[in-house]
C-alpha cells in the first residue's frame, strides 16, 4: 500500500511532465511510423494513461482544498474524470481486441456522456457567487442564459447547417455534435469562472482548464466531422489533441493542490480586479445579442425562419430582461441590508409564533456564542411583563411599540425600545414580524444622572434662596447706612458749594478792588518817569522796577477775574472770523515795551485760513503761552508757527527751555500747579496761565495738548475751529 501511495505521489508531483513527454512520443511516432498498426493501441493506452493521471490529481486537489464547497465542486471535476477514464479504459480494450475503435454509439460514449454532465455540475456549481439569496438566483439564472445561448449558437453555427445537407442520420450527429456542445457550454463557464476568480493561482487554474476543454472542443468538433463522414478512425492529430488536454487538466489540478499547501487557510477576497468586474456581468448580454444577431443575419441571409433560433431568442430576451430586473432588485436590497447590518440598533425577523429567520450583526453579539438561528425564539433573549403577552397579535394586526428588556450573553438584562411591524406579504403564506429595537441603557444612565443634577439644583437652590433673605436683610441694613451717609454728603456737598461761592466772590471781591489802587499806582509812577527828569538814576531804576512788579500783579488780578468769569459761566464770548496771525503780531507788539519782541519768531503762512475765536480770549491764550515760554527759557529763541489741518487751525508755541516732564504733562494744566515746586525757584508764578489758556480754547471748541520740542524745551499745541 505505502509503495502504492508513493508511485501515486509521484504520478500527481510529476504528472504534468510525464504527460508533455508521452505527447513528443506520440508525434515523433506519427512523423516516423504513421502507418504502424500499433500506433492505435498505442494511443489509447497513452490517453487512458494521461487521463488516469489527470483523475488522480484531481482526486488529490479534492483532498487539499480546506473549503466545503470548492471541495464539493472539484470532486464532481474528479468523478467527470474518473469516467472518462472509463470510457477510454473500454475504448481502449476494445481497439486491442478489435483492431479498431467501437463504433458510435457505446457504452463509453454514455459513459463520456456522464463525465460531461458531472463537469458540468462542477462549472456551473463553483462557489464565486454572492452569499445573498438574490445573489445566487442572479448567478444561476446568469448560467442558464449562458448555456441556452451556447446551445443556440450551437444549433446556428453547425447542427442546423449539418441537418440541412443531411450529412448522417439522426443517431450519428447527435453523438458527433453533442460532446462538441458540451464543450462550448463548459468553456463559457470557464470564462465567466475566470473573470470572478479573486486569486492568482486559481485563476492560473481555471486558464489551464480553459486550455484544456478548449483543445478538447476542437478535437472534438474534427472527430465528430470524422464520424459523420464516415471515415476509417486512424490514429492522428486528433489523438494528440486529446492527449495534451490531458496535460492542462493534470495542471490545473496541479496548481490546486500549491494554492491549498502555500495558502493553509485559502482565505477568499471578495476584491475583484476592475476589468472582469465590468466584464463578467456583460457575458449573458454578449452571448445574447449574439444570438439574436446571428438569427436575424440568418433570416435574412436564407430567407427563411429557424423557428427554433426565434424560440431561443426570445427565451434569451425574456431571461436576460428577468435578470436585469434582479440585479436592480439586488442591488437595492444590498442597499437595505447594508443599512441594517451597519445599524447599531437591533433587528431581526421572525414568525408569529416567535421563531427567528433573520438577526443584525448587533443582535447576534448579545447573543450567546453556541446560539443558531435555527432553534433560536424571540423569547430566548426579550424578557416580556405581564401583560403584555400579546404584542405578537397586536403587531400583527397593525404593530406594537413599547419598552422590554433583552438578555446578554453574561445574562444580565438592559432595557430597550422595541418596535415590531408586520412584514407584508402579497401570498399570504406565513405571516411575519420585523423588529427593531434600540438600547435604552445609555439614555437611562443619563435620566439618572440628570435627577441626581436637578436634585442636587433643587438642594442648591434651597440654600441659595435662604442666602438670597439673609443677604436681603443686609443689603437692606447696608442700604440704610447708605442713605444717612449719602444725605450727610449731600448735605456737605451744599455746604462746599456755598464756601466755594464765597471763595469766587471773594477773590473776584478783593481782585476787582485791588484793580483800581494798582492802575493808580502804575499812572502815578509813570507820571512821575515822565516829567521829572531831575530823578537821580537809583531811584529811576527803583520806579521802575515797581512799575514793572505794578504791571505783574495787575495782570494777576486780571487772570484771577476772568478765571472767576469762566467758572461762573460769565466771561463774556463772541465767536467770530479771526485772523490768527494778526493776533498774535498783536500780542507780540505787547512784549516790544518788554525788550522780548526779538526773541519771539512768528511763521505763519501767507494761505492761513481764518479760525473762529474770540478776540479777548485768543489775545489772552496767546499772552499766556508766549508769557509762560518766556519765564521757564531765558535763553533761545520763542518760535510761535501755524497751519491747517483737517478743518482746523493749529497754533504751536515752542521754546529751547528745559521742557516739561513727561509725569507733569498731565497735571500741568490744573490751577496753581507749577513744574518747579522748590523754594529756590528763579522764576515766580502762580500756576494759573496754562489753566487759564486750557479754559479759553475750550470755550472756543478747540483744545490743547503738550509734545516734546525739536529743539527740547516744550511744545504747546492748541487748535480751533476753521472759518467756513
Amino acid at each position: 500500500m505505502e509503495a502504492i501511495e508513493n508511485l501515486r505521489k509521484r504520478l500527481v508531483e510529476g504528472g504534468p511532465g510525464y504527460l508533455t513527454l508521452a505527447a513528443l512520443f506520440y508525434l515523433l511516432m506519427l512523423v516516423i511510423v504513421p502507418s504502424s498498426p500499433l500506433l492505435g493501441p498505442l494511443i489509447a493506452f497513452f490517453i487512458l494513461a494521461a487521463r488516469a493521471v489527470a483523475a488522480l490529481t484531481s482526486g488529490a486537489a479534492v483532498q487539499t482544498i480546506k473549503l466545503p464547497d470548492e471541495r464539493k465542486s472539484w470532486r464532481y471535476l474528479y468523478i467527470s474524470l474518473t469516467l472518462w477514464v472509463s470510457a477510454d479504459a473500454i475504448e481502449s480494450v476494445s481497439w486491442v481486441v478489435r483492431g479498431t475503435p467501437i463504433p458510435t454509439p457505446s457504452v463509453g460514449d454514455l459513459l463520456r456522456f456522464a463525465g460531461c454532465l458531472a463537469a458540468l455540475t462542477f462549472f456551473t456549481g463553483y462557489p464565486v457567487s454572492p452569499p445573498e439569496r438574490f445573489g445566487r438566483f442572479r448567478d444561476l439564472l446568469d448560467q442558464i442564459i449562458l448555456g441556452l445561448a451556447v446551445l443556440a449558437l450551437s444549433w446556428l453555427i453547425f447542427i442546423s447547417p449539418i441537418l440541412d445537407i443531411g450529412m448522417g442520420n439522426t443517431v450519428q450527429i447527435f453523438w458527433s455534435t453533442i460532446f462538441p456542445v458540451f464543450d462550448s457550454v463548459i468553456l463559457v463557464l470557464l470564462l465567466r469562472l475566470i473573470l470572478l476568480a479573486t486569486n492568482n493561482q486559481v485563476r492560473r487554474s481555471f486558464l489551464s482548464l480553459g486550455f484544456a476543454f478548449l483543445i478538447i472542443a476542437v478535437c472534438d468538433l474534427a472527430d465528430g466531422y470524422r464520424i459523420l463522414q464516415g471515415g476509417v478512425v486512424e490514429p492522428g492529430l486528433i489523438e494528440a489533441g486529446w492527449l495534451v488536454s490531458n496535460t492542462f487538466l493534470t495542471l490545473a489540478s496541479f496548481l490546486v493542490i500549491r494554492v491549498s499547501i502555500s495558502n493553509e487557510e485559502n482565505e477568499r477576497r471578495r476584491g475583484r480586479q476592475r476589468i472582469a468586474t465590468r466584464l463578467e456581468p456583460l457575458l449573458p448580454i454578449a452571448f445574447t445579442y449574439a444570438v439574436v444577431g446571428i438569427t436575424a443575419f440568418d433570416w435574412w441571409l436564407s430567407g427563411e425562419v429557424d423557428w427554433i433560433a426565434i424560440g431561443a431568442s426570445v427565451i434569451l430576451s425574456l431571461l436576460l430582461v428577468g435578470r436585469q430586473g434582479i440585479i436592480a432588485g439586488h442591488f437595492e436590497m444590498r442597499q437595505y441590508a447594508t443599512m441594517i447590518n451597519s445599524s447599531a440598533d437591533f433587528a431581526f425577523i421572525c414568525q408569529e409564533n416567535g421563531i427567528i429567520l433573520f438577526t443584525n450583526p448587533s443582535l447576534k453579539q448579545i447573543l450567546e456564542p453556541g446560539d443558531g438561528l435555527d432553534d433560536l425564539r424571540f423569547d430566548g433573549f426579550a424578557i416580556i411583563e405581564e401583560g403584555e403577552t400579546d404584542i405578537f397579535h397586536q403587531a400583527l394586526d397593525g404593530g406594537w411599540t413599547g419598552e422590554i428588556s433583552f438578555r446578554r450573553q453574561n445574562g444580565s438584562l438592559f432595557p430597550v425600545l422595541l418596535s415590531l411591524m408586520p412584514v407584508e406579504d402579497a401570498r399570504g403564506s406565513s405571516k411575519l414580524l420585523a423588529g427593531t429595537a434600540h438600547d435604552l441603557t445609555t439614555i437611562r444612565e443619563r435620566e439618572n444622572e440628570l435627577r441626581g443634577a436637578l436634585g442636587e439644583v433643587a438642594a442648591a437652590r434651597a440654600d441659595l434662596e435662604a442666602l438670597n433673605i439673609e443677604l436681603e436683610g443686609k443689603v437692606q441694613a447696608r442700604t440704610s447706612e447708605l442713605e444717612s451717609t449719602v444725605a450727610e454728603l449731600e448735605d456737605l456737598l451744599e455746604e462746599l458749594k456755598g464756601l466755594d461761592r464765597m471763595k469766587t466772590e471773594f477773590v473776584a471781591l478783593v481782585s476787582h478792588e485791588l484793580r483800581a489802587p494798582l492802575t493808580n499806582i502804575r499812572s502815578g509812577i509813570e507820571l512821575i518817569l515822565h516829567k521829572e527828569k531831575a530823578v537821580n538814576a537809583s531811584v529811576r531804576e527803583a520806579l521802575h522796577l515797581v512799575q514793572a512788579e505794578t504791571q505783574r500783579l495787575s495782570r494777576f488780578v486780571e487772570t484771577i477775574l476772568d478765571l472767576s468769569s469762566l467758572e461762573a459761566g460769565r466771561f463774556p464770548v463772541e465767536l467770530t472770523e479771526l485772523a490768527v496771525e494778526v493776533i498774535a503780531m498783536k500780542v507780540n507788539n505787547w512784549f516790544m515795551e518788554t525788550g522780548y519782541s526779538e526773541r519771539l519768531n512768528l511763521q505763519f503762512p501767507q494761505d492761513l485760513p481764518a479760525a473762529i475765536a474770540d478776540e479777548h480770549a485768543l489775545e489772552s491764550v496767546f499772552f499766556h503761552l508766549i508769557d509762560n515760554a518766556l519765564k521757564y527759557a531765558p535763553q533761545g529763541e520763542i518760535v510761535v508757527e501755524g497751519w491747517a489741518e483737517a478743518e482746523k487751525v493749529f497754533v504751536a508755541v515752542s521754546d529751547s527751555g528745559p521742557g516739561i516732564h513727561p509725569d507733569e504733562r498731565e497735571r500741568i494744566f490744573e490751577m496753581f500747579h507749577r513744574g518747579d515746586t522748590s523754594d529756590s525757584r528763579e522764576v515766580y508764578g502762580y500756576g494759573l496761565g496754562l489753566p487759564m489758556v486750557q479754559r479759553l480754547v475750550e470755550i472756543m471748541n478747540g483744545g490743547i495738548h503738550i509734545e516734546e520740542s525739536p529743539s527740547g524745551g516744550a511744545r504747546l499745541v492748541f487748535w480751533l475751529p476753521e472759518a467756513g
